[in-house]
């Protein structure tokens, strides 16, 4: 299956001191960590942001979103847009634990799929997810009007929902989709890396 490794670096951090996609677990930031996985699965490796200067000279390309300051959905839509194949693995910039064997077999059950999204918990996973060149229209046409709520978004696509039972599987779901999103959060990183 070819694909685009996209990671979503374009959140605002306010609920860390600092940017999280550079938060540091034992002497690695959260961003390299991911970045060495994607490199090994994906040959088009992308990071999207809203402050590209903030990412130059890591060896990747660094877009903007075609819609600046439109939440995840901008996000989402930039990584499809500027993409060399039909298919991305998009992943938020502030996940360090998540398993790439969960991305290869998303991506190995999406033909026919607008998106393929795990459900954790009940709640739908829209950040580390597969997304089709088939829904760009639909992502166009909400952020053209304003329909910023993504949840509601992959609900209104042809959508294969990955449930945790098939997750499970591939190793512990809790650590696997642990945001590394305040610095209690953080903390808990660093102790799980054994720092």
């Amino acid at each position: 299956m070819q694909a685009s490794g996209v990671i979503l670096s374009g959140g605002r951090s306010s609920r860390m001191t600092f940017n999280k996609a550079f938060a540091d677990i034992c002497g690695k930031s959260v961003l390299e960590i991911i970045m060495e996985k994607f490199i090994k699965h994906f040959d088009d490796l992308m990071i999207i942001t809203n402050e590209p200067e903030l990412y130059q000279g890591m060896g990747t390309a660094v877009y903007g979103d075609v819609y600046p300051h439109m939440g995840p959905m901008a996000g989402i839509h930039s990584g499809l847009y500027h993409s060399r194949y039909d298919t991305i693995f998009l992943l938020g910039c502030d996940m360090p634990f998540f398993n790439m064997d969960v991305a290869i077999y998303m991506l190995n059950n999406c033909t026919g799929y607008d998106c393929v999204v795990p459900v954790i918990n009940n709640k739908l996973q829209p950040l580390s997810a597969v997304y089709n060149s088939s829904c760009l229209a639909a992502l166009t046409e909400c952020l053209e009007n304003n329909k910023l709520k993504l949840t509601w978004f992959v609900d209104s696509l042809n959508t294969r929902y990955v449930n945790e039972n098939e997750i499970r599987s591939f190793g512990e779901i809790e650590t696997m989709f642990l945001n590394v999103n305040d610095l209690a959060a953080l903390k808990r990183a660093r102790e799980m890396s054994g720092g």
